[in-house]
C-alpha cells in the first residue's frame, strides 16, 4: 500500500471513528475495543513513527424488538478501500438462521460503493432485517414441536471441468459432517464429481442442514429430491431410517483416483441398491445406473 494511501484511509477511519462515537454516545451501544490504535495512528500521521501494526476494533451491541445481536468489526489498514472484518454473534438464531444472516450482512457490505464508510450503514443495515432472521428461526421452533415428519433429502452438486467450489474443499466437508452429526441425522456425504448429500432424520433437522449448506459458497448445488413421510401415533423414525449415521464416503474411478474425484457411478448405484434406493439413482442423474453382479 503506498504511504499516501495509507495516510488518506487512515485519516477517513479516524474520521468515522468520531461520527460514530457521536452516533453512539452510550457505551452499551458501542465501544472502541482498541483504544491504543487511535494514538498510533495519530503518531504515524503526525510523522512521529514509519509504521502502523494496531488496527481500528470496533463492538455494537445491537437490541430490536425481537432479540439482540452483537457487531464487531476490525478495520484493515486499506479500509475503506477495501471492506472491513465482520462478525456477528447472538443468541438469537440457530445455526441456519446465523449463517444466512452474515452471509446477507457480508452481501450487502460487498453493494456499498468502492471507498465509501460502510460501518453506520452496515449497523442499520443490521437493525433494519435482524428481526426478519429471527421469525425464520421461531418457525423452525414452532415446527419442531408440532408432530414429527421424517424427511430424507438428496443434494446433488453437479460440476463443471473447472470448479473451485467443489464438495471437495475440506471446509466444506468438514460444515457437511457437523450438520449431519448435531442435528441427529443420518446420511452421507460423497465428494467428487459430481458431489451428493443425503440428510434424513426429523424434518426440521434436515431443513436446517440443507439451509446452512445451500448459504456456503457454491455454484449448481440444489435439492434434487425430497422425501416426506408423516410419523403415525407410537412410530419409531429409527425404522424408516436407510442409514445407521452419517458418514463421508468414496467411490473413485481407478483411473482417475489420485487426479480428479470423478466418482464411480457402477458402485455408488450398487451401495443404493443395497439400502433400499434403488429408484433414487434414475431421479439424481437421469438414467437406470448398470449395477454389476
Amino acid at each position: 500500500m503506498a504511504e499516501i494511501s495509507l495516510r488518506d484511509n487512515l485519516e477517513l477511519q479516524l474520521a468515522e471513528l468520531e461520527m460514530l462515537s457521536s452516533m453512539y454516545p452510550r457505551s452499551e451501544e458501542f465501544k472502541l475495543l482498541s483504544a491504543h490504535a487511535v494514538s498510533e495512528f495519530r503518531d504515524y500521521l503526525d510523522g512521529k513513527c514509519d509504521v502502523v501494526s494496531s488496527s481500528l476494533d470496533l463492538n455494537f451491541k445491537i437490541r430490536v424488538d425481537s432479540g439482540s445481536v452483537d457487531l464487531d468489526v476490525r478495520l484493515p489498514h486499506a479500509y475503506p478501500s477495501a471492506p472491513p472484518d465482520i462478525t456477528l454473534r447472538t443468541d438469537c438464531l440457530d445455526r441456519a438462521a446465523h449463517t444466512a444472516l452474515t452471509k446477507e450482512t457480508l452481501e450487502f457490505v460487498a453493494s456499498l460503493p468502492s471507498g465509501s464508510l460502510a460501518v453506520a450503514d452496515t449497523v442499520d443495515w443490521i437493525r433494519e432485517n435482524f428481526s426478519r432472521f429471527c421469525t425464520a428461526a421461531a418457525n423452525l421452533k414452532e415446527a419442531a414441536v408440532n408432530p414429527l415428519c421424517f424427511t430424507r433429502l438428496w443434494i446433488v452438486r453437479q460440476v463443471q471441468e473447472v470448479d473451485r467450489h467443489q464438495i471437495y474443499n475440506k471446509n466444506k466437508r468438514r460444515l457437511i459432517l457437523e450438520c449431519g452429526k448435531e442435528g441427529k441425522l443420518t446420511g452421507f456425504c460423497l465428494p467428487g464429481k459430481p458431489g451428493i448429500i443425503c440428510y434424513e432424520g426429523p424434518s426440521v433437522e434436515c431443513l436446517n442442514a440443507w439451509s446452512t449448506i445451500k448459504n456456503l459458497t457454491w455454484q449448481r448445488i440444489g435439492l434434487k429430491h425430497q422425501e416426506d413421510v408423516e410419523l403415525v401415533d407410537g412410530q419409531d423414525m429409527s425404522s424408516l431410517r436407510k442409514f445407521d449415521d452419517f458418514s463421508e464416503i468414496a467411490f473413485n474411478t481407478k483411473q482417475n483416483a489420485s487426479r480428479d474425484h470423478h466418482m464411480d457411478m457402477g458402485e455408488f448405484a450398487k451401495f443404493l441398491n443395497e439400502r433400499g434406493c434403488e429408484g433414487v439413482f434414475e431421479i439424481l442423474f437421469g438414467f437406470e445406473a448398470k449395477v454389476s453382479s
